[in-house]
């Protein structure tokens, strides 16, 4: 069997090191990842969750000295300005593990040089120029067939992006803050500079507006941005594919795939995650794909509806922007027993439950959600929005 990945953002180059990795000793499997060196991969996508640290891991033995993707350790999400409670409150991960905000180049570069895949480079124009028997497509977001893509509900649109001269002190983890067009995410890097990301909606928002509440609310001057110099600015659609495998042969994957903004980092677990759901097909036999279908459109419209309900609850702000994001509703009602059986119990029993499916080797009992969170995390975000802190 051969497989081939097409492109080496970050969704290819993780796709082909799952794959790469786990059939390491399989004589009858070949993996190779192909890729113009004349399409730059996306700048962002640079937090994760916690399954591809353990991939980066167990595969290539990354960890917090041995650096090559220039990583900071992520505990969780520090929300500030939301809803209006608390001016800040934490969604923690759990104490014995980290995601990380990384590099997207280095992160790529690496696991370009791993060794477990083939590396081509080349165009590629059509599939027919491909001998194997499955390809994931990887190469970026559509250019313009949106005819075959679901829209999704969100209120954003548009982000611009700065990195900063200096570090912001000792923070380990993301920073979330609310702002009157939408949000940002202020993410520290080892390179002693800081990324930040400032999402808005540009129908509601013109550019102008949000670039000059960015450069007030952040400080940019002191951080060495200057945007009347030059704006990083670029709009972004969020859709997932209606069909996510072709002909039985080809697998759609990263923002060929899907595109959710980046609220509760949930892209690269995403992709990883679809990568290892079509092993229990191509490789295992056990699902097809028909099923698989099936449950990435399930799987990801439970990320929206789950990104979604953030801000149902608003901000500090009583502004445009979030009297639009409050009038966007969902139905789940997966998503509302979840979220009653958190009310009803306590944080501890919530994260006792989680450390009981763990250790019988569940990963995810029916009180979770999206394969991302568990009721803890309703109930973290749900008190975190509705009661006052001391």
């Amino acid at each position: 069997m051969k497989i081939t990945v097409l492109g080496r953002g970050n969704a290819g180059c993780l796709t082909a090191l799952h794959y790469g990795y786990h059939t390491r000793n399989r004589k009858d499997i070949s993996i190779e990842l192909i890729y113009d060196p004349n399409i730059p991969t996306e700048r962002v996508g640079q937090a994760s969750q916690l399954s591809p640290p353990q991939l980066l891991w167990e595969a290539l033995g990354i960890n917090w000295y041995d650096n090559p993707i220039e990583a900071t350790p992520k505990f969780g999400l520090l929300y500030e300005n939301w809803g209006k409670k608390n001016h800040k409150f934490f969604h923690p991960f759990p104490g014995y593990e980290a995601g990380l905000q990384y590099s997207p180049r280095k992160l790529q570069e690496t696991i370009l040089k791993s060794g477990y895949f083939s590396v081509q480079e080349k165009h590629i124009d059509n599939y027919e120029q491909i001998d194997s028997d499955y390809i994931f497509d990887c190469r970026g977001k559509p250019r313009d067939n949106w005819d075959d893509y679901n829209m999704l509900i969100n209120p954003l649109n548009s982000v611009i992006l700065g990195e900063g001269e200096s570090k912001e002190g000792n923070q380990n983890w993301t920073r979330v803050v609310a702002t009157p067009d939408g949000w940002t995410f202020v993410i520290p890097n080892t390179a002693q500079t800081t990324s930040y990301g400032y999402l808005y909606n540009d129908e509601i928002t013109s550019t102008k507006e949000a670039s000059a509440n960015f450069e007030k609310l952040f400080n940019l001057a002191d951080q060495g941005i200057y945007l009347d110099e030059k704006v990083d600015n670029f709009k972004f659609k969020q859709y997932i594919a209606k069909t996510p495998i072709i002909d039985d042969r080809i697998i759609l994957g990263g923002n060929r795939l899907c595109f959710l903004e980046p609220l509760e980092s949930t892209a690269i677990e995403c992709y990883l995650h679809w990568a290892q759901r079509n092993w229990s097909w191509i490789i295992d036999g056990n699902t097809t794909p028909a099923e698989n279908t099936d449950y990435i459109h399930k799987y990801f419209f439970q990320l929206q509806n789950f990104v979604m309900w953030h801000y149902a609850f608003g901000s500090k702000y009583d502004t445009p922007f979030w009297e639009a994001a409050g009038k966007l509703k969902f139905e789940d009602p997966v998503f509302d027993s979840i979220l009653e059986y958190a009310k009803k119990h306590s944080t501890i029993d919530l994260i006792s439950s989680d450390q009981d499916n763990h250790r019988l080797g569940r990963q995810y009992s029916k009180y979770s959600y999206a394969q991302q969170w568990g009721a803890y995390s309703f109930k973290n975000w749900y008190d975190g929005m509705t009661s006052e802190k001391n």
